[in-house]
């Protein structure tokens, strides 16, 4: 089992992510059995994720692909993607993944769906990967959405649930917002933690160095990707959400292919491994551009090989992006030190919304009482309630393009709103797609939550933004609503 591979201190885990294409047959799922059966045989591949709508263009549905290999003898590792999913369909897929025995499930949000049947699909994004890490322990712990009653018959819900972090951001505000968010997906119960891809080996150690510095022993599955060319160019070039790869590499493997070094990228991934494993991961997440089970089965011998020797091979692995931001910064003595944050260089702009915000909705402050009374007493008169959702729909709009969601969340946000500022809508803290601190929906535009981080209070820490508790689901029965009305009636 996967759960057991992983906390075996002695052991060192491989899985392959296996990406199920359109269609519900023809040879490309046979190639995916294929490989499976062969990875089967080999043995050394405990799991083979099954990818969930990559890219946001529809495919064939993990489970699909996941029943296929519980058959085989092969766990599956299901990509669990909230991009498409709201909270009712969420358990029902939990439900689903249950009785069919589907138990690792690696929760995350998802890309931005693609243009599909006739344009462009909405997006759901309904709950983030806190949020669903949270329901997911709920239910395991016995409790049921909406409060509902299971009979004694059913068993109790088991479930190995791993979410994801990007170690590889370019930007303080990005790498920040990851770490903060990888806190609060433990805190939600996650299990076991996977890296986004990448190809900075010092961007992996300071993940460990992170984790180490926190105090959390979940196992973690670096994520190593072998590209071939073309993928490494579209990787370079920003077509791949989130990806950061270096101009180097690229021309490393342009040097390759013309000397005819078919396995050279295979080599690098094998030395990578062993670099990874002396870091301290538990593991490693294979994947790649068409591979065959052959190559990957040559990258594992090569990793046997090297991981005894007491120096590896001259293959250089480990390829940095210019100019990003690093956590940890190495000082001359060669000691790493955590790298001062810098937060609100805008702070300025939350600093009157914050001062009417604390003395309208605190509770404590007289104004702030009589203005509750005054939006009860508008609550029960139609006409009244009318005129004050007008009113706060044009002030709203105005100063920070409301949506009118009734379930405002702009006080966690440094009063920017995520509603109509974040295209998957995320309350929580960004999704893994940015990319040198540009949104991955649309490139031109900067992230919403780098533009939050720019706007908070300069003594804003990274532990004091992970102490903050994670905002649940939004209520939609309040859309369109009064939030003034609805925060004063609760």
């Amino acid at each position: 089992m996967l759960r057991t591979s992983l906390n075996n201190p002695d052991e060192f885990t491989f899985t392959y992510e296996l990406v199920a294409g359109r269609g519900c047959c023809g040879r490309q799922i046979e190639q995916l059995l294929e490989f499976a059966c062969a990875a089967k045989a080999d043995g050394r591949i405990k799991a083979l994720s099954v990818t969930d709508n990559p890219g946001g263009s529809a495919s064939l549905a993990p489970v699909a692909i996941g029943e296929e290999l519980l058959k085989l003898g092969i766990e599956p590792l299901i990509h669990f993607s909230l991009k498409d999913k709201n909270r009712s369909q969420i358990v029902s897929h939990i439900y689903l993944y249950q009785r069919l025995g589907l138990r690792s499930l690696l929760v995350m949000g998802g890309d931005f769906p693609n243009s599909g049947y006739c344009g462009q699909a909405r997006p759901v994004f309904d709950v983030d990967s806190i949020q669903t890490l949270q329901l997911m322990r709920e239910m395991e712990s016995g409790q049921q959405p909406g409060g509902c009653v299971l009979s004694r018959e059913q068993p109790q819900l088991r479930l190995f649930k791993g979410c994801v972090v990007s170690p590889f951001k370019a930007t303080e505000a990005e790498q920040v917002w990851q770490y903060v968010n990888l806190l609060r997906k433990v805190r939600a119960g996650a299990d076991f933690i996977v890296s986004q891809l990448g190809f900075d080996l010092r961007r992996f150690e300071e993940l460990m160095l992170f984790l180490q510095r926190e105090q959390i022993r979940l196992p973690v599955l670096a994520n190593v990707f072998i590209p071939s060319l073309a993928t490494a160019r579209a990787m370079a070039a920003g077509k791949v959400p989130g990806v950061l790869l270096a101009q180097e590499l690229t021309a490393q493997m342009e040097q390759e292919a013309a000397a005819g070094h078919s396995r050279a990228r295979l080599d690098r991934a094998a030395a990578m491994l062993v670099r990874l494993k002396r870091m301290g991961c538990q593991g490693v997440h294979l994947g790649g551009s068409a591979l065959r089970f052959e190559e990957v089965s040559y990258v594992l011998d090569r990793f046997a090989q090297w991981e005894q020797a007491s120096e590896l091979p001259d293959v250089v692995c480990d390829f940095s992006v210019q100019n990003t931001w690093s956590f940890f910064c190495r000082r001359e003595n060669g000691e790493l030190t955590e790298t001062p944050l810098q937060p609100g260089c805008k702070s300025g702009r939350a600093q009157l919304p914050a001062f009417s915000q604390h003395l309208l909705f605190s509770r404590q402050t007289w104004i702030s009482k009589l203005f509750g009374r005054f939006c009860r007493f508008c609550a029960k008169g139609e006409r009244r309630a009318t005129a004050l959702t007008l009113l706060e729909r044009t002030v709203k709009r105005l100063l920070f393009q409301c949506r009118m969601c009734g379930d405002c969340t702009l006080s966690h946000s440094a009063f920017l709103c995520p509603q109509s500022g974040c295209p998957k809508r995320l309350t929580n803290g960004p999704c893994g797609g940015s990319r040198f601190g540009f949104c991955e929906v649309h490139p031109s535009r900067r992230c919403f939550w780098v533009r939050v981080y720019e706007c908070l209070a300069p003594q804003t820490t990274l532990r004091s933004l992970a102490n903050q508790p994670h905002l649940p689901p939004k209520d939609w029965a309040l859309e369109k609503t009064s939030a003034w009305i609805n925060f004063f009636s609760k």
